[in-house]
């Protein structure tokens, strides 16, 4: 009992900030495709909002949102503990990284789960 209860406080301090303020910018898939090498090369942090739609090996995953595709490699641990699929609408935070031979991908540093259904949107951290 106590070790969740730690656990639950740890993990909500270990949580990021993504409101007003964050450095994080929210991107579409396109906007980070086109502009892949700038941001890689500035180390920016991007937001994005759609659907993981595939699992492609242990930490990688395709991400879609209106405007495109694109990788993205998860560690395990930032992973929600909710189960979702490729209907989730998830916020990811990352860094974009840009390799000329191997493409973009963003590396995820927090995940968030989109909840719906009440008056105001919520969504629910999930970072470690």
């Amino acid at each position: 009992m106590m070790t969740a209860l730690l656990a639950g406080i740890f993990g909500t301090l270990s949580a990021q900030y993504t409101g007003p303020g964050s450095t994080a910018q929210v991107k579409t898939v396109k906007e980070v495709s086109d502009n892949a090498l700038k941001l890689d090369r500035k180390d920016t942090m991007v937001k994005l909002k759609g659907f993981i739609i595939e699992q492609l090996g242990d930490d990688n995953y395709m991400f879609k949102d209106a405007t495109g595709k694109i990788k993205v490699e998860i560690d395990k641990k930032r992973l929600p503990a909710a189960t979702f699929n490729e209907n989730t609408e998830m916020v990811i935070i990352g860094e974009v990284d840009y390799d000329l031979l191997e493409g973009t991908e963003v590396e995820v540093k927090n995940v968030e789960i989109k909840v719906t259904g009440t008056k105001e949107e919520n969504t629910t951290s999930t970072a470690g």
